[in-house]
């Protein structure tokens, strides 16, 4: 009861500065979703409920359901004289184009909000599961504020005008976490956090948060990953060490000579928790309980592994049947590296398997050689039997994602 009651103080606090659409009249409360309904599969979990934002919002959260065809965020203005219409309820308006690739609590689209005018609005992601009806997540309330109150600038405007001068000199600040340390003379590496930072216990986002690192803040760099990722390897106040991303922080100092770190193994890939499905009213055809079962079998290759711009890599995959039946054809592997956090076009490659018997398993080989998204954060995904040429008894396990890597400058 106590959560409820500080969630309705927090959207009546909302409602109050809301646009003049919302008269005083108005009864009905937006109530934010309950977080302990969150789906682990397929979630949005940042924006929370709530929430204020600005200008272009990183939508962040999880979609890994193994039936997904595809995934897109919308969002609609909450106006409380509309709340009687159908019609208007139904109307939602594109935050982010749809994508095909799985994500684990990572970016799922950036949402510009540069255009839409001051006020609430709801989020909902879609994930489309084929000839079933789609699977919604809300976020409501969220508050979009890119232009400032009037009293605010009204009063960030005085402070300007008539700063308080003090009347002795002040010493010089210190830096955070390193008490005494002149960033001017001082040449041990460190890093400066210029937004809100996760620091998590490998290089990359698919490694818990060990700590957090606030705007302006810094810490000591004990180290950088062995892996060319470029993530920085330091050390928080509370003496924890762990990786931050090298995009979200200034570094400083004498970053010459620093020992390589090698990440931890990463966490296993989250398994989908299956949801209660109502029981068929009409009897259903069974999934057939012989038959072939492709998957990709452990470990696959990536040589070398991260690359550079236009330099070629080597992939190699083992295709292993696990069924009861030989199947009946071969098929294509479709390898898609995906540069910008995944949310650019990909570029791909294809390469043939044929026939396996029961058991059986079929080594292959193929390249590619990513040429976009320089410097930036791509993903390798794996799609085994694309064009569905192969019946299986499951056809949740052709897919496989590879360790996200960032790509170098190279030639290009």
């Amino acid at each position: 009861m106590k959560r409820i009651s500080t969630f309705v103080i927090f959207v009546c606090a909302l409602l109050m500065f809301a646009a003049p659409t919302f008269g005083q009249g108005d009864t009905e409360v937006i109530e934010p979703k309950d977080p302990d309904m969150m789906d682990p599969a397929a979630h949005i979990s940042f924006p929370p409920p709530v929430y204020v934002v600005r200008g272009s919002v990183d939508i962040r959260g999880t979609v890994i359901l193994d039936i997904m065809r595809n995934f897109y965020i919308e969002f609609r203005p909450l106006d409380l004289d509309m709340m009687g219409d159908a019609a208007a309820q139904d109307q939602w308006f594109p935050a982010t184009l749809p994508r095909i690739e799985a994500v684990a609590d990572d970016i799922l689209g950036s949402w510009n909000t540069m255009t839409l005018d001051d006020g609430l609005y709801e989020l909902r992601l879609t994930v489309n599961i084929g000839g079933d009806a789609p699977l919604y997540y809300r976020v409501s309330p969220i508050r979009v504020e890119n232009r400032p109150m009037v009293a605010a600038a009204e009063e960030q405007a005085i402070a300007m005008d008539e700063p308080e001068m003090p009347s002795v000199a002040e010493p010089a600040p210190e830096a955070d976490g390193e008490p005494g340390v002149d960033p001017m003379t001082d040449p041990s590496p460190r890093v400066i956090a210029t937004v809100n930072s996760n620091v998590r216990a490998g290089d990359s986002t698919q490694y818990g948060v060990i700590g957090h690192l606030l705007e302006g803040q810094s810490a000591p760099i004990r180290g950088i990953s062995s892996f060319a990722t470029r993530w920085w390897y330091i050390e928080l106040a509370n003496g924890r060490r762990g990786f931050i991303f090298p995009g979200i922080v200034r570094a400083e100092g004498d970053l010459s000579n620093l020992p390589r770190i090698n990440p931890p193994p990463l966490p296993p890939t989250p398994v989908p928790i299956p949801t209660a499905m109502p029981a068929p009213q009409q009897p259903q055809p069974q999934q057939p309980t012989t038959g072939p079962d492709l998957y990709i079998e452990q470990p696959t290759f990536i040589d070398p592994h991260p690359v550079s711009c236009g330099q070629t890599y080597k992939i190699t995959v083992t295709v292993r049947n696990g069924g009861s039946a030989a199947s009946t054809s071969g098929g294509l592997i479709e390898v898609r590296d995906s540069g910008n956090a995944g949310s650019a076009a990909a570029e791909t490659t294809r390469i043939a398997f044929g026939a396996l018997a029961p058991g059986q398993a079929q080594t292959v080989f193929g390249a590619l050689s990513p040429t976009v998204h320089v410097e930036t954060l791509h993903h390798i995904n794996m799609f085994l039997d694309v064009h569905n040429q192969v019946a299986e008894t499951n056809e949740n396990n052709n897919l496989r994602a590879e360790r996200p890597y960032i790509l170098g400058r190279g030639s290009c």
